[in-house]
């Protein structure tokens, strides 16, 4: 499975597991976690266990593509800062122009639409 990775670490050193408590964080390398040949850090142990109790339910969709870039079959590094869980799963969404225009914005006007873009391009990459 392709995954937007830097040095082999998830979610831009996000804790994953944070912004599904509303609190997006950055992860700490004390804390650390491997899943799908990927290292994901967290903010705390008490994150770190949750995530290693079920890694699938906190992993971004699109290995953390963004989401409308996914959607138009294009892998594109998001910023964590823009984002959404949306039926259970995390989306991550790229900014532009110092954070002005944000492709979060193009995604909740349509998102069931995008999503099923963004799955059958998502499914093709990892064929």
């Amino acid at each position: 499975m392709k995954q937007n990775l830097k040095n082999g670490i998830a979610a831009q050193g996000y804790d994953v597991v944070s912004f599904f408590n509303g609190s997006p964080k950055k992860g700490n390398e004390a804390y650390t976690s491997t899943y799908n040949d990927a290292k994901y850090l967290f903010a705390s142990l008490e994150d770190k266990e949750e995530f290693e109790k079920s890694p699938e339910a906190y992993t971004p969709q699109y290995g953390g593509f963004c989401a409308i870039a996914m959607s138009e079959e294009k892998e594109v590094n998001p910023n964590p800062k823009s984002w959404e869980v949306r039926d259970g799963k995390l989306y991550f969404f790229t900014r532009m122009l110092f954070g002005i225009i944000d492709a979060k914005r193009q995604w909740v006007k349509k998102p069931e639409e995008l999503r099923a873009l963004a799955d059958t391009a998502w499914a093709k990459m990892n064929a």
